[in-house]
């Protein structure tokens, strides 16, 4: 079976940076299962799986645009230190998870530890790379309801905002 618009899929991935770096770090792919169509990977990496059957491989070049968008410098904000558990310790570089209004994790970046505030960076750790995706198929087949209604995002659920 060819991955269409509407399949569900199973593939290895890794992302490289110009500069050499990994994702995930190490080098070795990652298993990663997902519908095809609802806003879960960049729309240009899905459209060059289209096509694509179990043990075939693509690598795909995103440019910034295509993959996660460039740094937006609004996303990166200073918060005050007392929005931080004070057990925890901050440290540039960790990526901390909280949720949205709607119960969505979101994830950002500590960049700075000042004083009395902290600067964080919301945007997607991946902003402002290019990449190059290298996808192996590893499963495919039609997307179900269920696999639908296992994602929260609007595309899947049909809610609207």
């Amino acid at each position: 079976m060819q991955i269409t618009p509407d399949s569900f899929v199973t593939v290895d991935y890794l992302i490289r940076l110009p500069n050499g770096q990994s994702f995930p770090p190490g080098g070795t792919p990652e298993r990663l299962s997902f519908c095809m169509g609802h806003g879960i990977m960049p729309p240009d990496l899905e459209a060059a799986l289209v096509g694509l059957r179990v043990g075939e491989s693509r690598t795909v070049h995103l440019t910034p645009e295509q993959a996660y968008g460039e740094v937006d410098e609004d996303l990166i904000v200073e918060i005050p230190r007392s929005e931080f558990d004070p057990n925890v310790e901050l440290t540039p570089g960790v990526v901390f998870e909280t949720e949205d209004e709607e119960g969505h994790p979101v994830y950002f970046i500590l960049m700075e530890v000042k004083e009395d505030t902290v600067v964080v960076d919301f945007n997607h750790p991946l902003a402002g790379q290019a990449l190059d995706v290298s996808v192996t198929v590893r499963e495919v087949r039609e997307a179900t309801a269920a696999d639908r209604a296992a994602c929260s995002c609007e595309a899947c659920s049909g809610e609207s905002a």
